[in-house]
């Protein structure tokens, strides 16, 4: 039933892709937690980033650059994760969330497969999150594929809260994609 609902829906509405909009609001900065004074997360420029030993990282160097905040997650000195952040105008390529001043949106987390479920995701986004704070940031954002369960869970464990669902569709074929958004109510969002 499922398989025949997607193939009825990509019929109808030609390629569509489902995401959840994820936040976390600077103002309401907490502590990180205690397993995270084990790793060490911090701003890692492109050169440091190209420089270290594992490959898998060394590849996200793309998304370092003018208006973008790159955080490495360090587990005895070893670079086991990291996240970007893009903001002003090398953000608007991407557009996909409307950001204001002040505002960035994470566009890529990684953590290599051997540290996958041992809680450096979540620790690595809070601990950005925390910093980008520091920096001068109201608000973060970041896009999150409706059923990627790993990412949801690490970014609802890192306190962020789910505001948004977008769904573009493309009937027809168009040139550009329809963008539908809605906004969820959060009712955690707006507690102290």
């Amino acid at each position: 039933m499922k398989k025949l609902f997607k193939n009825v829906a990509r019929l109808l509405l030609g390629d569509y892709s489902p995401y959840f909009i994820y936040q976390w609001t600077c103002s309401k900065a907490s502590i990180p937690h205690s397993e995270e004074q084990l790793l060490d997360v911090r701003l890692v420029d492109e050169t440091t980033l190209k420089s270290l030993g594992d490959s898998r990282l060394n590849e996200q160097a793309g998304y370092c650059g003018s208006e973008s905040l790159c955080f490495g997650c360090f587990l005895n000195n070893q670079l086991v994760g990291v996240c970007f952040y893009w903001y002003g105008s090398r953000y608007k390529k991407r557009n996909f969330w409307p950001l204001k001043e002040r505002e960035a949106k994470l566009v890529q987390i990684i953590v290599i497969p051997e540290m996958r479920g041992r809680g450096v995701a979540p620790a690595l986004i809070r601990c950005s999150a925390l910093e980008m704070a520091r920096q001068g940031f109201d608000n973060l954002y970041a896009r999150i594929w409706h059923s990627n369960q790993p990412s949801i869970s690490a970014f609802e464990s890192a306190s962020w809260h789910r505001i948004a669902l977008v769904v573009e569709i493309n009937p027809f074929r168009t040139s550009r994609p329809i963008r539908i958004k809605k906004k969820l109510s959060c009712p955690r969002l707006c507690q102290g």
